[in-house]
Order: C-alpha cells, then sequence, then structure tokens
C-alpha cells in the first residue's frame, strides 16, 4: 500500500514538473525539422524549465499566418526577407538576426550520373524533378536561382514538380520525382540515410549559383516581455545552437 501511495505521489510530482514547463512557441522552416529535437534538446538543457515548441512550413506561409493571429512568438524562416516583412509590419522587433547559413543539394534515390552536375537533369532518365515553391520557399528560390544561372532552366522546367515547401520536396523525392532539389540537414533524416551517398545520390550545389541562405528569426513584438522567450532568442546565437546547426551541415553566420 506504501509503495502504491509512493507511487501516486511520484506520479504527480512529475506531472507537476512537466506542466511547469514553459513553453515557447516556435514558428520554423520546413528545413528546420531535421534539426528541431537536437536543437530543442540543446535549449532545454541550457535552460532548464523552458521548452521550445515548433510548427514547421514554408516561411512565406508562416509569415502570413503569423500577420493573421497564429500564436507563434518567434520565427525561424529560411532567409532574411521574409522575417523583415513582419518587422515592416510592426509584429516584430528588428533587426532580423541570422542563425544559420543553409545549403543545398539535389538527392535522388537512384543512382544518377551526377558526374554531369545540374545537367542530369535534362538527361532522359528524369522525368521528373521536386523543388519548393520559389514564391514562398527559399530554398526553392535558390535551386530556380541556380538552374537559371546554370542555363538549364528553360530546358528542364516541363519536368519540375513543385512542393509547397522544401519538406514536401523531399516527400516527393523519396516517393517518386526522379530527383529533387532538398536542404542538406535532410541527409540525416532516417528515410535518407539509405541514400546518403554523395556523388551516387546526391551532389551538393555550387553555392556561387545561387545567393547565400542566410536564415534569419525575429521574436514578436507581443513576447518581447517574456524571460523564456528571451532565454531562446539568446540560445539561438550562442555556441551550443551553433554546434547543432553545424552538425546538420549549416554553416555558422
Amino acid at each position: 500500500m506504501r509503495k502504491t501511495v509512493a507511487s501516486f505521489l511520484a506520479s504527480l510530482l512529475f506531472v507537476g514538473l512537466v506542466s511547469a514547463e514553459e513553453k515557447i512557441m516556435v514558428a520554423a522552416a520546413a528545413n528546420v525539422s531535421a534539426v528541431a529535437a537536437d536543437l530543442g534538446a540543446a535549449f532545454s538543457a541550457k535552460y532548464p524549465g523552458y521548452r521550445a515548441e515548433f510548427t514547421f512550413g514554408a516561411s512565406g506561409a508562416l509569415v502570413t499566418q503569423m500577420l493573421n493571429g497564429s500564436p507563434a512568438e518567434v520565427l525561424l524562416s529560411a532567409d532574411t526577407a521574409f522575417p523583415q516583412k513582419l518587422v515592416d509590419a510592426g509584429a516584430a522587433a528588428g533587426p532580423v538576426k541570422v542563425y544559420a547559413f543553409g545549403s543545398l543539394i539535389l538527392l535522388s534515390t537512384k543512382k544518377l550520373d551526377f558526374s554531369k552536375g545540374l545537367a542530369v537533369l535534362a538527361e532522359p532518365s528524369v522525368v521528373q524533378f521536386a523543388n519548393s515553391n520559389p514564391e514562398t520557399a527559399p530554398y526553392g528560390r535558390a535551386a530556380e536561382e541556380a538552374l537559371k544561372k546554370a542555363s538549364l532552366f528553360d530546358s528542364v522546367k516541363a519536368k519540375l514538380v513543385t512542393a509547397q515547401n522544401v519538406t514536401q520536396a523531399l516527400q516527393f523525392t523519396l516517393s517518386g520525382a526522379d530527383a529533387g532539389f532538398v536542404n542538406k540537414s535532410a541527409l540525416r533524416s532516417k528515410d535518407v540515410l539509405p541514400y546518403d551517398n554523395e556523388g551516387v545520390n546526391w551532389i551538393e550545389i555550387d553555392p556561387r549559383l545561387y545567393s547565400p541562405i542566410a536564415q534569419g528569426f525575429v521574436v514578436t513584438k507581443s513576447a518581447l516581455a517574456r524571460p523564456a522567450v528571451a532565454a531562446f532568442a539568446d540560445f539561438l546565437l550562442s555556441p551550443e545552437a551553433k554546434a547543432v546547426f553545424l552538425s546538420f551541415g549549416y554553416a555558422a553566420p
């Protein structure tokens, strides 16, 4: 009986500790989904009692949601232009701060002749390739820019399958498309690990072909006074956060 009572009291204490955990609502670009678990764990280790709760989507779509009443307190975008829109609208405090630089890869579940570089997309063996919407997804914008600089866009655009965000582009790549433009951090995903063979299943896109993917964040003005949110903002620029991003193939600011 005593053990039962003790177990019950212990469970109440555990529930009390969990409920006391303070959440930060974070809207994050789809590419951050691969990093979120490690990033959240590092944050909670540095600031016990605080927990980041993530929702994911295309950066442009997240901005629209936040301007229309989304409860998100922090935006982790895949660029700096979309968070700047929140600043310009008076919904977030500036300036936009860069937390990481992203890298773009072309991925395939097949063994393509990647020695041809981006020109492999013009091969008859590639019937479809996936890319995220360049209007709302910065990685999609970078991929389109790379194709145009390589003078390939017009010749391959008929093969293009457009995804809402880079995570969906990855899903298309894994489920049917012959290739797809995705974030390099996706290589850490368990679904992608069987294809983590550089030069066989993927190549990194020459960064000279697209504008740097500077990923920026802002805090909403309504959340500025919350110590938990301030702690998360500080954490994003900390050595601990940089180490997480570096381990997933990002570059540090």
